[in-house]
């Protein structure tokens, strides 16, 4: 059911919708673990929580997989910190499926992709093709019309797609539906022009009206992050379409653009659908540090970007170029568990279900 607020009703009662968010959030009962059992007490630090990064482009071959096992490593090494899974989103089709969980145990998991959605075109995956991918194994289906100018999501041609996941519980795999686009003097190289940037969101908002049933992870916070009015937006979408989540990719380029009270309690009244995801692979994933460290296992300070971010006050870099600085949000432990690993175990298939059989609530873990 969706909310009977009209979009400006709700931009002014926004902040008393992110008290009552979190105080519900305080209400509920102890955390589950992946195997139902209700914890009483919180097992985890912030070195050995497991991290799942549902947003990266690392391709489909076995040498660049390998690497991310490499770069797994590191990250423990140099920052203390457990980097569980990564979801590959990338244009590659997903490898052998059993030979990606033999040689890898569940850390790495393979979306369908399609990267090439053009005005009255049709998808290149048909609804069984979907059914299909479903049944081998893949976690979700990505899909990007961001780039063009012209591009319908809500095109009547991609009805039988939305409907296909609708039925089969398919989750929209950070769908990258828009380009970022900043209020008045802070327009950026992608959308210059605010009308084709809101009538993207647009569309985008019709077609989770007509599929209220679609579960979507919403690539780079759905790009609502460039302002604290664009925030407040956000707030509106996850408040009014309960099967809305968005990732983090990318998006600390952009966030000293908003106040940091007001996304520190943002992040804390909606923790239970943000997810931790970098955009790691791509030329986005931290700009200044992908030019100098391009190769995947180099990439621990890259992450470490993002854990300060999440977990420390400390001030930062971001813009493009490093040009900006943003304050970290050093955000609760209960929150940091749902952004890191708690909301993907409940929203994407396998990965409860994996990270239980690698030992993160109980056994040991494997390196």
């Amino acid at each position: 059911m969706t909310s009977q607020f009209t979009r400006r009703e709700f931009i002014r009662t926004a902040a008393a919708g992110s008290s009552a968010l979190a105080w519900l959030g305080a209400c509920q009962g102890p955390a589950t673990a992946a195997d139902g059992a209700v914890q009483t007490e919180n097992p985890f630090t912030l070195a050995t929580m497991p991290r799942v990064d549902v947003h990266t482009h690392i391709g489909n071959t076995w040498e660049v997989l390998d690497q991310v096992i490499e770069l797994r490593q590191s990250l423990k090494e140099q920052s203390q910190a457990d980097l569980a899974m990564c979801f590959s989103l990338g244009r590659a089709e997903p490898p052998d499926m059993a030979e990606l969980r033999r040689r890898y145990g569940g850390r790495i998991q393979f979306c369908i992709s399609d990267y090439d959605i053009q005005k009255g075109k049709p998808c290149r995956f048909s609804p069984q093709d979907l059914a299909d991918w479903q049944k081998r194994g893949v976690v979700g289906f990505k899909f990007y019309p961001g780039w063009q100018r012209g591009i319908q999501i809500d095109q009547a041609i991609y009805e039988p797609i939305f409907d296909k996941m609708e039925e089969i519980g398919m989750v929209a795999a950070s769908p990258h539906v828009t380009n970022p686009c900043g209020t008045f003097g802070r327009r950026t190289e992608w959308f210059s022009e605010p009308v084709e940037f809101w009538r993207q969101q647009r569309a985008w908002e019709n077609v989770l009206k007509k599929h209220p049933r679609l579960v979507v992870v919403n690539a780079h916070m759905l790009w609502l992050c460039y302002s604290d009015e664009q925030l407040d937006c956000l707030r509106y979408m996850l408040q009014t379409y309960p099967n809305l989540n968005v990732d983090l990719a990318t998006t600390p380029v952009f966030l000293h653009a908003v106040a940091r009270d007001n996304l520190r309690d943002f992040m804390i009244a909606h923790a239970d659908r943000i997810l931790f995801g970098t955009d790691m692979a791509s030329s986005w994933f931290v700009p200044v540090l992908d030019k100098r460290l391009p190769n995947i296992r180099d990439k621990a300070p890259q992450y470490q970007r993002y854990f300060d971010l999440l977990e420390t006050d400390k001030e930062l870099p971001s813009g493009i170029k490093d040009e900006h600085k943003l304050h970290g949000l050093a955000l609760p432990q209960e929150v940091l568990e749902k952004i890191y690993f708690r909301n993907a175990m409940r929203i994407y298939p396998h990965v409860a279900e994996a990270l239980a059989e690698l030992g993160y609530f109980g056994k040991k873990v494997s390196s």
